[in-house]
């Protein structure tokens, strides 16, 4: 027994609660106020937890934070983020009912509030947590975030169901979520100093790194793909020193969404460079069994297979981009029936794409009133989403079909190019531009440099040309060789930067 249990043994206690969960408690606590060992945090967060969730509340919740508050001399910090961990065991492993989800946003929100309104009361600057902790804390207010989403717009919701929605309509809500994000992250000061010497508190720092990579996450869901990846511009993701390498569940994550954002600002060698170096770590994992002993093992083999329908994907839409081998053999295995319908016909880039992607949100709250028929919002909007990117992908696969006619030629007309592609001639001009200006050039992040939406327009076309009148002259590409066009395509580029921030001039001084 510990030196706590001996000093408490005379003392009356609850009944309900085990000495070794009172122990458990009392030694965390300690862990993250006094000694602050990552060691001993991470024996009692990823060891005794877990073993005392299996041996005492497989069936059952933990105790709230007020029942065990005399084990932690009522720190209310810790008690909210003891609050937070016991709540995601009820989500991991009971039947959470509406009053639960009710409660976990009061649960995360009452964190939030206090870790953004500290004082010296609560001497944050003297708690630390887990980078693991961090992490699997702010992912999950994401995932509960897009649950709750699907959950109320859901057009089957009975009627107690809906009175208790109602008169809860700031529950989850977007902007209260999109505020808590942001505001843990100007907290760490993670804009100003990556390293967090700015920020109050190594939790600070720990809880606003991590609140990025959500908000990345967040962004993505919301088919808000710029801002998805402008949302990591403070950290480095290609660099193997940055803090979230180390947590192999955030490296998937923040992969499998940056890459997904980078597919549909049409950024495709990005995101198969992300995609890939992805897939391939995974497939080491696996190889070396090291993967197979982390805990969501699962949930890391699924975003492979869905990294892995991209990256076939992108090899149909984009031939110049390569794929390493081993990974083109794994989606070939996984996707040959439908890569092959695609071939033949484009119509099967829906399926693979709907596998492939995210399931988008509407964050929208439905009018619980309503005497209309019920409709699924979220069901919708993932919907449009899908068939966006859907058409944007067999747009792009046309141009890969042009690219083919040109590649048997040294010249042709644009007339015989249209025939060809069954389109009017008036037509097939604008595509011939749109080949040169979506295939052949794409703006490319340099691997450690700059934020994740920064980039250098770059030509990797294996098919040169240019028009002249209304013949398409079509140029043997030499690597290495000083390609004129770049010049006009990065000034194309500049002046579409330049024409967005006219826009945003306001129209009176």
């Amino acid at each position: 027994l510990s030196l706590h249990s001996l000093q408490m043994s005379s003392e009356a206690s609850a009944p309900e609660i085990p000495a070794a969960v009172k122990d458990f408690v009392f030694d965390l606590h300690d862990a993250c106020r006094r000694s602050q060992r990552p060691d001993e945090m991470k024996a009692l967060y990823s060891g005794v937890f877990v073993e005392l969730s299996l041996k005492h509340y497989t069936h059952k919740p933990w105790p709230t934070a007020d029942e065990i508050s005399s084990e932690c001399e009522s720190d209310e910090l810790f008690m909210n983020f003891y609050s937070e961990l016991t709540t995601r065991h009820l989500f991991n492993n009971l039947r959470p009912t509406l009053n639960d989800k009710i409660n976990a946003w009061k649960t995360y929100s009452s964190l939030f509030d206090k870790m953004l309104t500290l004082d010296d009361s609560t001497k944050a600057d003297a708690f630390h947590v887990l980078p693991e902790w961090a992490f699997e804390l702010i992912h999950e207010y994401v995932y509960q975030f897009q649950g709750f989403c699907q959950f109320r717009t859901h057009n089957q919701r009975s009627a107690e169901e809906k009175e208790l929605l109602e008169a809860n309509k700031d529950v989850w809500d977007v902007g209260t979520v999109m505020k808590h994000l942001h505001g843990l992250i100007a907290a760490s000061g993670l804009k100003t100093d990556p390293t967090g010497a700015a920020a109050h508190g190594q939790s600070l720092y720990m809880m606003g790194y991590f609140a990025a990579l959500s908000l990345s996450r967040l962004e993505c869901l919301l088919g808000d793909f710029h801002g998805s990846l402008d949302a990591l511009s403070c950290m480095n993701i290609n660099e193997k020193s940055e803090l979230y390498w180390n947590i192999f569940a955030a490296r998937v994550s923040l992969s499998y969404h940056a890459g997904v954002s980078y597919f549909a600002l049409r950024r495709y060698r990005d995101a198969a460079k992300t995609f890939s170096d992805m897939c391939s770590a995974i497939n080491k994992g696996v190889n070396s069994g090291y993967l197979k002993r982390l805990t969501g093992y699962e949930q890391f083999m699924k975003l492979n297979d869905k990294m892995l329908a991209f990256l076939a994907i992108i090899a149909l839409i984009q031939p110049a981009i390569k794929i390493e081998d081993s990974l083109s053999k794994s989606y070939n295995q996984m996707f040959g029936d439908k890569l092959a319908k695609v071939q033949d016909n484009i119509e099967g880039f829906d399926e693979i794409f709907s596998f492939a992607c995210p399931k988008f949100v509407s964050p929208v709250v439905p009018d619980y009133k309503s005497t209309e028929e019920p409709r699924n919002l979220s069901a919708i909007a993932y919907s449009k989403q899908v068939r966006q990117c859907v058409d944007d992908i067999k747009a792009t696969s046309n141009l890969v079909r042009l690219r083919s006619y040109l590649k048997l030629y040294t010249s042709i007309d644009v007339a015989k190019l249209a025939t060809f592609c069954e389109i009017d001639e008036s037509a097939m001009a604008n595509r011939v531009l749109a080949l040169k200006k979506t295939i052949c050039a794409q703006l490319e992040h340099q691997r450690k440099q700059g934020p994740p939406l920064a980039g250098t327009v770059v030509d990797h076309g294996d098919v040169g040309f240019h028009m002249a009148g209304s013949t398409v002259n079509v140029d043997p590409v030499v690597r290495g060789s000083k390609k004129t066009h770049n010049f006009f395509l990065y000034n194309v580029s500049s002046a579409k930067e330049l024409e967005a921030d006219v826009l945003t001039i306001p129209d009176s001084i």
